[in-house]
């Protein structure tokens, strides 16, 4: 297998997530890390930087991989693409669409290839109900709901995450994010926003929102509506996902913090001629998850495209223009 030299900048939680997904990959060598807390690098044995232009300037990897705050990301990915090299960066792709706007112009201009870490799409629930409705089987989809919400930290008004001039956004921002991509993603298709609610439910004082609910329309005419939350006091992840012959839920989330409960997908086939007996009660048909490989499934689909030259189909430039174009539009009509 051809080692791919890249470095790491930023190694919090996410930084050693995406390490530890590298070094199970056995194609990644890993030449350096970075992060402006020295105690964050203490415990590996690559060279560590607190500078993230002297991290990469010294060691011209092929590939950088970036995991710092939303206000350092566009910085640090533009400069790498500029310098010739193959990018992977975490979510959010900067604070604003502005941001993400660029990097992609920058990724053009440049030809440099650019991913973005959007690891919802290749959880198992995620690529069985993609299957299933490419399949047909339940006909086409015609309404999504979802819930996507976690209870706010002791500390939380005080975390970076809700400081504007660090994230750029709120829950929605950094976490409604992920089922924002997945409906489009299982859609095939863009939204539109009709009416949003972005609020202070409960962190009255905070600058960011802890509840952002919003009322949205596909290309295609599919209704959807969508709740991100910081005031779920218990974690939860669920989409309906309704077709003109049947229904999908996914329920649970496998995380770290294994707080979302199972995850699952369940369908249903439409039974109006009451097969089962009763009607609204049709044979249900579910699958379990035990193991999430998403961030092994991201790292080796970025070593594939670098290395042996296939396509990037998840986490593309314009994926992450779409996805903050549609969330400038949740914060615009949460103001009015």
């Amino acid at each position: 297998m051809k080692k791919m030299k890249v470095v790491i900048v930023g190694m919090g939680r996410m930084g050693q997530t995406r390490y530890e997904a590298m070094k199970r990959h056995g194609g990644y060598e890993i030449l350096a890390i970075c992060d402006c807390d020295k105690d964050s690098l203490a415990s590996y044995p690559e060279a560590g930087y607190a500078d993230w232009k002297v991290c990469i300037d010294e060691n011209r990897p092929e590939g950088v991989v970036v995991c710092t705050i939303n206000e350092v990301i566009p910085e640090v990915v533009c400069y790498a693409l500029e310098q010739g090299m193959a990018v992977f960066s975490e979510k959010p792709p900067g604070k604003t669409l502005e941001d993400a706007l660029r990097m992609q112009r920058v990724q053009a201009q440049t030809g440099s290839l650019l991913k973005f870490g959007f690891n919802h799409r290749v959880h198992h629930s995620v690529i069985e109900a993609k299957a299933l409705i490419e399949s047909g089987i339940l006909g086409h989809v015609v309404c999504v709901r979802g819930v996507y919400g976690k209870a706010g930290s002791r500390n939380f008004e005080k975390e970076w995450r809700n400081n504007p001039a660090l994230s750029g956004g709120g829950i929605l921002l950094d976490q409604g994010i992920h089922m924002i991509d997945l409906i489009c993603y299982l859609t095939g298709s863009d939204l539109h926003v009709r009416s949003s609610h972005v609020d202070n439910l409960v962190w009255k004082e905070m600058e960011t929102e802890d509840s952002a609910l919003a009322i949205m329309e596909t290309d295609k005419g599919q209704l959807v509506s969508f709740h991100s939350s910081a005031v779920q006091w218990k974690h939860k992840f669920d989409m309906d996902i309704i077709c003109t012959n049947g229904y999908i839920a996914l329920n649970g989330l496998l995380t770290s913090t294994h707080s979302y409960g199972t995850e699952s997908i369940t369908y249903y086939k439409k039974d109006l001629e009451m097969e089962t007996g009763r009607l609204g009660k049709p044979r249900e048909y579910t699958m379990c998850f035990d193991e999430d490989f998403s961030w092994d499934i991201e790292m080796r689909e970025f070593y594939d495209a670098v290395v042996c030259g296939k396509e990037i189909t998840n986490g593309r430039p314009e994926d992450a223009v779409r996805v903050m174009r549609i969330i400038r539009q949740i914060y615009e009509w949460g103001k009015r």
